[in-house]
């Protein structure tokens, strides 16, 4: 009898917590190592969301042996270090900024570091199949969500003969229709909620005019290379075009190198969602933007027709002749006006708006959730002891 009001007793106090917002949402992340990565942005920009709303936010990595900065420097200073013993957290401070980086981390491969309640929710990066499994093993006493930015990680990652039911875990939270339609397609019993990534405000129109500058996004050097040097082979007569490499810069400092181009080349075929493209628009630039395997909902207009947001092509050959002609048509003010008519429609989606509704609307729906299984756990307890007192 005690015993069974004893747990009674700490359910309430579960649920009191999850009212009372004070409760952790936890969320796994990696060390970055200050190169920007689209799914490491979602993580960290619903972490300072929800960390603004009042809520109680930790960052998890995993890190054997860490030292800290100032060890580092001292074995630095004595000739003993050794790069590949680097075990420091760089985190996401030198590209996304030192709000994101201010957020509170722990290192779980410390002993005894972390402790969760029922009343917590773990988020987990879709290719984290190894800490579903562990969390479910050992009975980690918390809800667990995962975190979907990619689905080509899931299929990477996730063990053969397993799914996410083998895990226990039934949530997940993706950026888009389609990323939901993809596991949905697989994992029927996965309950999706969608919440679309948004653009930062700093992506923006400039106050100057744009210059007649080509920036260019891939995540592959060669893609660089090639553009540019087939482009300058071809059209010989637009040596004085000039190009920008725009990889493994700072947000900010990407931002700004946008804002100083007119037209970027977007490269990037496995975008799961398509930032590239995105901040390139607001900047206000013209984009040509080879044609993603995974088409998604901004790219397509209400008959799945390709959106003219985008000057669109098939293959890499067709690339340097669809940027002469684009730079030909810019120079002369010849750049059709459906063009920008689109690129403002697609400027009014995903805004910081949007997300900050979108957040708290996700945050209260999951803390309500919680709440209601933690209820329906309680009735059944007390249904249960009633029935055995009347027996």
């Amino acid at each position: 009898m005690a015993k069974k009001e004893e747990v009674l007793g700490r359910i309430e106090n579960e649920i009191t917590k999850l009212k009372n917002k004070e409760f952790n949402f936890f969320f796994f992340t990696v060390d970055s190592k200050n190169v920007p990565s689209g799914s490491v942005v979602y993580t960290y920009e619903l972490a300072l969301a929800l960390h603004k709303l009042g809520y109680n936010v930790t960052m998890l990595y995993q890190l054997e042996n860490e030292m800290n900065p100032k060890q580092k420097a001292k074995l630095i200073e004595k000739g003993n270090y050794n790069p590949m013993d680097d075990n420091v957290f760089c985190g996401v401070g030198d590209w996304m900024g030192q709000e994101y980086a201010d957020l509170p981390h722990l290192n779980i491969a410390k002993k005894n570091a972390w402790a969760t309640s029922p009343a917590d929710i773990l988020f987990i990066p879709e290719a984290f199949a190894g800490l579903m499994s562990q969390t479910y093993v050992y009975k980690i006493p918390c809800q667990r969500y995962v975190l979907m930015y990619n689905f080509d990680y899931v299929t990477d990652m996730i063990p053969w003969g397993s799914s996410w039911l083998n895990f226990g875990i039934r949530d997940c939270i993706t950026t888009t229709d389609l990323q939901a339609k993809l596991i949905q397609d697989v994992m029927p019993f996965v309950r999706t909620t969608v919440l679309n990534p948004y653009i930062p405000e700093y992506f923006r129109k400039p106050i100057k005019p744009n210059k007649l500058v080509v920036n260019v996004i891939s995540k592959r050097q060669s893609d660089v290379k090639k553009l540019m040097k087939t482009f300058y082979w071809k059209y010989p007569v637009y040596k004085f075009v000039a190009f920008k490499d725009c990889r493994g810069l700072a947000r900010e400092h990407y931002a700004e190198m946008l804002k100083d181009g007119a037209i970027t080349v977007w490269i990037d075929t496995e975008t799961p969602f398509g930032f590239g493209a995105l901040e390139a628009m607001r900047c206000d630039n013209i984009v040509i933007g080879k044609i993603p395997e995974n088409i998604q909902e901004w790219m397509v207009d209400e008959n799945d027709e390709l959106r003219d947001n985008v000057i669109w092509f098939d293959n890499m050959s067709e690339a340097p002749d669809i940027l002469a002609d684009v730079v030909g048509s810019w120079m002369q003010d010849e750049i059709p006006q459906v063009i920008y008519d689109e690129m403002e429609k697609t400027n009014n989606m995903y805004t910081k708006k949007d997300w900050d509704e979108n957040v708290e609307n996700l945050a209260n729906k999951m803390v309500e959730t919680r709440i209601i299984e933690l209820e329906t756990f309680k009735t059944n307890i007390i249904n249960n002891k009633e029935k055995k007192d009347e027996e």
